[in-house]
C-alpha cells in the first residue's frame, strides 16, 4: 500500500509596507524605488521586481518512490517584515495530496496550495508558481551574454544524467535557486546549506515550476483559494530530495477597500518577464533533415518561440530578442531578435533563431532557451528574463 505523508508548511511572508502604489496604465521607471516593489525580491533595487517568497523547505522522496515527505522550513527568532495584520498563519497552506508511481520510471507528486489569509482580498497573489528545485549535473557555460546569474554558469537537472527531473513544467525560473540573491540580509534567505538530511545540497539553478492560479484572469490566486496541480517527476533509483519554493508576485492595491482585484492592483503586480515562453524546434518531433532548423526555409514549422507578456516597462526593446544555447555545440551564445516571419499571430509566436545543426551528431541534447522585450546594454546583466528549458533529438542516419 502506498503511503504519503502530509505535513503542513506555515506560508514564509514578505511584504512591506504600502506606499506609492503604480496606478495601471502608466509608465514605469525602473530607476524608481516605488515603495514595495523592490522589497523582497532583486540584489539591484533599480530593476522592477514584485516577486514574494511565501515558502519554501525540502521535500523527500523513499528509496522506494513510496513516501513522501513535506518539510516546511522554520527559523526561530526571525522577525520578517510583515503587514500589521498578519496575526494568523496557515496550517495547511502546502500539502501533499498524493504520490503514485506510472509504471513507466516516472512518478506523479500531486501538491495543494491554499491562500494562507482568507478574507483578505488586499493579499491577492498573481502570477503564483511552485518551483521544485533538484541536483543538477548538467552544466551550460555562459559564454558571452550577461544572465541574471552572471557570472554563474547555468545547471540543470536531467533524467538523462541520473537527475530527478519535472516532466511536465509550466515554465523555468532562477528565483530562489541556491544562487540566487535576493538582496535581503536575513537568515530565511541563507536556508541552502546544511538544511538537508541526506543526498546534499540541491544544485540546479533553473528550475521548474507549475503555475498555481486560482482565476486565469491575471493568474490570480484568490484569498482563500485553494489549487491542486501534479507534478510528473522522473526519479533515479534511490532516496531523492528537492527543494520547494512558493514564489508569488504583489504589489499594494490602488484601490481600497480592494473587491474587484483584476481592477484594484496596478498590472504591475504581475510579473514583468514573459509568463508564457516556449521555443519549438522542428514542431518538437525528432529532427531527421540535415537542414533543419530555419536554415534557409525560417518558418515557425522549423524554430519558432511562443510567449505572452502582462505589460513593457519603459526601456522595452523594439521587438523581442533571445536565443538558444546548450554545452554541446555553439548556438547563439549573444542572443538574436526573433522575427515576424510567417507567423499567423507574431505578437505571441516569432520565429526562433537559425540554428545551423548539419554537422551535431545524432543524440539527446538539452538546451536552455531565453528571451525578453527588454533593450540593455551588452556588458550589462539582463533584467527580467524568461526561459525555457527542452530538448533537441537528432536522428539522421
Amino acid at each position: 500500500m502506498k503511503i504519503y505523508t502530509l505535513i503542513c508548511l506555515v506560508a514564509i511572508l514578505l511584504f512591506g509596507c504600502a506606499h506609492d502604489p503604480v496606478a495601471p496604465g502608466v509608465t514605469v521607471d525602473p530607476s524608481i524605488n516605488y515603495g514595495d516593489l523592490q522589497t523582497s525580491a532583486g540584489g539591484d533595487i533599480s530593476i522592477h521586481n514584485p516577486h514574494k517568497l511565501w515558502a519554501a523547505g525540502n521535500i523527500y522522496f523513499d528509496a522506494d518512490h513510496e513516501k513522501v515527505e513535506l518539510v516546511p522550513l522554520r527559523f526561530g527568532g526571525v522577525h520578517l517584515n510583515v503587514l500589521k495584520f498578519f496575526e494568523t498563519s496557515c496550517d495547511n497552506c502546502v500539502l501533499i495530496t498524493g504520490v503514485s508511481k506510472n509504471g513507466d520510471g516516472t512518478f506523479n507528486l500531486s501538491i495543494e496550495i491554499t491562500h494562507p489569509f482568507p478574507n483578505h482580498p488586499e493579499l491577492t497573489a498573481f502570477d503564483p508558481k511552485l518551483i521544485l528545485m533538484f541536483q543538477g549535473s548538467h552544466v551550460i557555460p555562459v559564454l558571452i551574454h550577461k544572465f541574471p546569474l552572471y557570472p554563474i554558469d547555468w545547471r540543470l537537472s536531467w533524467r538523462l544524467m541520473g537527475d530527478p527531473e519535472v516532466l511536465n513544467a509550466d515554465g523555468y525560473t532562477y528565483f530562489w535557486c541556491p544562487d540566487y540573491d535576493s538582496g535581503i540580509d536575513l537568515p530565511i534567505f541563507k536556508y541552502w546549506e546544511g538544511k538537508y538530511a541526506f543526498g546534499g545540497v540541491p544544485t540546479a539553478n533553473l528550475n521548474a515550476y507549475m503555475n498555481y492560479y486560482s482565476n486565469e484572469n491575471r493568474h490570480m490566486l484568490e484569498s482563500g483559494k485553494t489549487v491542486e496541480k501534479t507534478f510528473r517527476i522522473s526519479l533515479p533509483i534511490g532516496p531523492s530530495q528537492a527543494g520547494y519554493a512558493l514564489d508569488v508576485c504583489w504589489e499594494p492595491p490602488i484601490n481600497t477597500p480592494v473587491i474587484n482585484p483584476v481592477d484594484d492592483f496596478p498590472i504591475t503586480a504581475n510579473q514583468p518577464e514573459m509568463f508564457r515562453f516556449k521555443e519549438i524546434f522542428n514542431n518538437g518531433e525528432v529532427i531527421t533533415d540535415y537542414a533543419c532548423c530555419n536554415m534557409g526555409s525560417h518558418k515557425i514549422e522549423e524554430g519558432r518561440v511562443e510567449f505572452d507578456e502582462w505589460y513593457l516597462l519603459d526601456n522595452i526593446f523594439p521587438e523581442p530578442g533571445g536565443g538558444t544555447m546548450t554545452d554541446s555545440f555553439l548556438m547563439e551564445p549573444a542572443g538574436t531578435g526573433f522575427s515576424a516571419c510567417n507567423s499567423p499571430d507574431p505578437e505571441h509566436i516569432r520565429c526562433g533563431n537559425q540554428l545551423y545543426l548539419a554537422p551535431i551528431p545524432d543524440g539527446t541534447y538539452q538546451c536552455i532557451g531565453y528571451g525578453s522585450w527588454y533593450d540593455y546594454d551588452p556588458g550589462e546583466v539582463q533584467p527580467n528574463q524568461a526561459f525555457d528549458i527542452f530538448e533537441l533529438v537528432f536522428d539522421r542516419e
